[in-house]
């Protein structure tokens, strides 16, 4: 074998690698996209946007296995959300808590 192919799979393979850390990186900072969408969706008063992104978010943390302080976060926000969803179907419903 001539020495430009060992370059050329050296480079393949490279890319290949370089590729592959890329989309375990992506896929381990989507919890904190979700989180920050849910941030957005609350502030902007949907608040069945938000916890459903903060559900989304906590999965991912719960499937990673990481940083559960953070996790305890999210989960406290949902309380908060499914409590105040929940006051506002009562209030709508014309018989307030």
């Amino acid at each position: 074998m001539s020495a430009s192919l060992y370059v050329v799979l050296f480079i393949f393979f490279a890319a290949l690698i370089l590729a592959v850390i890329l989309i375990a990186q992506y896929k381990k900072n989507s919890h904190t996209v979700l989180y920050k969408e849910g941030v957005h969706h609350e502030n902007e008063g949907n608040y069945k946007l938000a916890l459903q992104n903060f559900e989304d978010a906590l999965m991912e943390i719960r499937k990673l296995k990481v940083d559960h302080k953070f996790g305890n976060k999210i989960e406290e926000r949902i309380k908060m959300l499914r409590t105040l969803v929940d006051y506002e179907k009562s209030f709508q419903a014309g018989r307030p808590v």
